[in-house]
C-alpha cells in the first residue's frame, strides 16, 4: 500500500493542474474510472464525480478533494506549470519538490482517493468521489458543483494539513478589492527602486500570525511619515497568501539609506520624474496600515493584505477578512469600507461559515477509531480560512461532514514538504472509517 500511495502521488504530480487549468487531471481521473468500470460525470468546469459500488450494505459516503494546486517557483527556475509535471524529491520519509511548490495540497488527498478507487478488496459502502476545481483561487468549482447527482449525506474532506486533528468547522470570509485612483505629477527629487523579499510565506489561513509583518506591511511601516513621493508599489501574489516580497519606486530628498537603515533591502538609483502627489502617497500608505493584518480580535477573527498592484495612476489592494461569527465578519467588512483614505472597496467573493452539527456521527466514529489506534483523541479544530466544506454544507442539506488529512508544511511555497508516514496514517484511518461506519 505504501508503494501504491507513492506511485499514485507521482502520477498525479506529473500532471499540470494549475487553478483554472484542471482539464488534464480531470481527464486522468475519468480514464481511471473507465478502466475500472466506474460511473463518472464531468461538468464544463472540470469538476468530476466518480461513483464506486461498495461491498456491503450501508448508506453511501463521499470523499472530497480539489484538483488544483498553487503554482510558485524560485526566481531561477525555468519550470513551466502549463507543460511540466512537478520534479518530486523523495528523501526517505520526506517529500519535497525541486524549485517549485510540491502540490501536496491537494496531491496527497488525490493519491489517497485514487488508491481507494483502484482497490476492490475493501469492505466499504458505496463511495462517491468528488473532485473540485479552482479551490486555490475562486472556489468556482465547489460553488458550481452538480450536487443533485450526489446521493451521500456523509462527506469526508481531505483538505486538512495536520494528521492529529479533525476539522469540524471553518471561518467564513470576504475577499475585497480596494481601488485608489490618484493623479501623477512631475517630481524632480532623486528616484529609487527598493525591493524587500525573503519573508516567510504560506497560506494565511494556516499561517495568519505571519501576516501582521508581511512584506507589504513592512514596506508601508518603513515609509510612513517620511518625506517621500510614491510612484508605484507592488507586492504579494494573492489575497489569500502571505506576501513574501514588495517593491516600491519612490522619489525623495531624504537620505535613502537612513530610511531603510533597519531593513534588509536592495536599493537601486533609477530615473523617474512622475509620482503620486504627497496627499495620494499618504492615503495609499495609510490604507495599507489601517487595513490591519493578522489576528485582529480576541475571538481569532483575522485579516490578510496579500497583494498590492500599481497600474499607472491606479493602486489595487487585495484583502481578505475571516471570522467564525457572522456579526464579527460584517463588522470587519464595515470597518474596511469606512476608512477615510479615498479607496473604493468592492467585495470580490465570500465563503460561508461552516458550523459542525453537534450530533455528528461521522465525528464520533472517527474519534473512536483514532483513540483505538493512538490511545488519545484527535484535536477538534476550526479551520482558520475559507473551506470548501462550508460551500458544500450550504448546498447539501443535513450533511454530516469532517475534514482530515496528512501533514503538510509550508504549503503554497517552494519550501512545501509532506511526509509519507503521515499519508499512511491518514489512509489507514480513512479505510477503518469506511469499513466501520454504518
Amino acid at each position: 500500500m505504501k508503494e501504491k500511495l507513492i506511485n499514485n502521488f507521482l502520477k498525479i504530480s506529473n500532471i499540470p493542474r494549475e487553478s483554472s487549468h484542471e482539464e488534464k487531471i480531470a481527464n486522468f481521473f475519468i480514464d481511471i474510472a473507465k478502466e475500472n468500470n466506474l460511473d463518472y460525470y464531468k461538468d464544463k468546469y472540470n469538476n468530476v464525480l466518480i461513483k464506486k459500488k461498495g461491498n456491503r450494505k450501508s448508506l453511501p459516503i463521499a470523499i472530497q478533494a480539489h484538483f488544483d494546486m498553487v503554482c510558485k517557483k524560485e526566481k531561477n527556475s525555468t519550470h513551466d506549470f502549463n507543460k511540466n509535471g512537478i520534479d518530486v524529491i523523495i528523501d526517505n520519509n520526506r517529500v519535497t519538490a525541486k524549485d517549485t511548490t510540491l502540490g501536496a495540497d491537494q496531491g496527497v488527498g488525490l493519491a489517497i482517493m485514487l488508491t481507494i478507487m483502484e482497490d476492490n478488496t475493501l469492505n466499504t459502502p458505496d463511495i462517491e468521489f468528488l473532485f473540485t476545481t479552482e479551490e486555490e483561487t475562486t472556489f468556482n468549482g465547489v460553488v458550481k458543483y452538480p450536487y443533485h447527482l450526489v446521493n451521500s449525506k456523509r462527506l469526508i474532506n481531505l483538505d486538512n494539513f495536520h494528521d492529529n486533528n479533525v476539522i469540524v468547522g471553518s471561518d467564513g470570509d470576504k475577499a475585497l478589492e480596494c481601488l485608489y485612483t490618484g493623479k501623477l505629477i512631475k517630481n524632480n527629487y532623486p528616484s529609487y527602486k527598493i525591493t524587500i523579499d525573503k519573508f516567510i510565506g504560506g497560506n494565511s489561513g494556516d499561517n495568519i500570525e505571519l501576516s501582521k509583518n508581511n512584506a507589504i506591511n513592512t514596506m508601508a511601516n518603513t515609509l510612513k511619515e517620511k518625506d517621500i513621493y510614491l510612484k508605484s508599489i507592488n507586492g504579494g501574489t494573492t489575497e489569500n497568501d502571505i506576501a513574501t516580497s514588495c517593491e516600491v519606486i519612490i522619489n525623495t530628498n531624504e537620505n535613502i539609506n537612513d530610511i531603510f537603515k533597519n531593513i534588509d533591502c536592495k536599493i537601486d538609483n533609477i530615473k523617474n520624474d512622475i509620482c503620486f502627489s504627497k496627499e495620494d502617497t499618504k492615503n495609499i500608505i495609510n490604507e495599507i496600515l489601517e487595513l490591519k493584518s493578522g489576528f485582529i480580535s480576541n475571538n481569532n477573527s483575522s485579516a490578510n493584505l496579500g497583494l498590492i498592484k500599481t497600474n499607472n495612476n491606479e493602486i489595487k489592494i487585495y484583502y481578505i477578512i475571516r471570522s467564525i461569527y457572522e456579526q464579527e465578519l460584517n463588522n470587519l467588512y464595515r470597518n474596511s469600507i469606512s476608512l477615510n483614505n479615498k479607496f473604493i472597496v468592492k467585495e470580490l467573493y465570500n465563503d460561508s461559515i461552516w458550523n459542525l452539527s453537534k450530533d455528528s456521527n461521522l465525528l464520533k466514529v472517527y474519534k473512536d477509531i483514532y483513540f483505538k489506534e493512538y490511545k488519545e483523541y484527535p484535536k477538534e479544530d476550526i479551520n482558520h480560512g475559507g473551506s470548501e466544506c462550508a460551500a458544500i454544507n450550504k448546498r447539501i442539506s443535513n450533511l454530516d461532514m469532517i475534514s482530515i488529512g496528512a501533514n503538510i508544511e509550508h504549503f503554497h511555497t517552494t519550501k512545501e514538504v509532506t511526509y509519507i508516514d503521515s499519508w499512511i496514517k491518514i489512509y489507514n484511518l480513512l479505510i477503518k472509517l469506511l469499513e466501520t461506519i454504518n
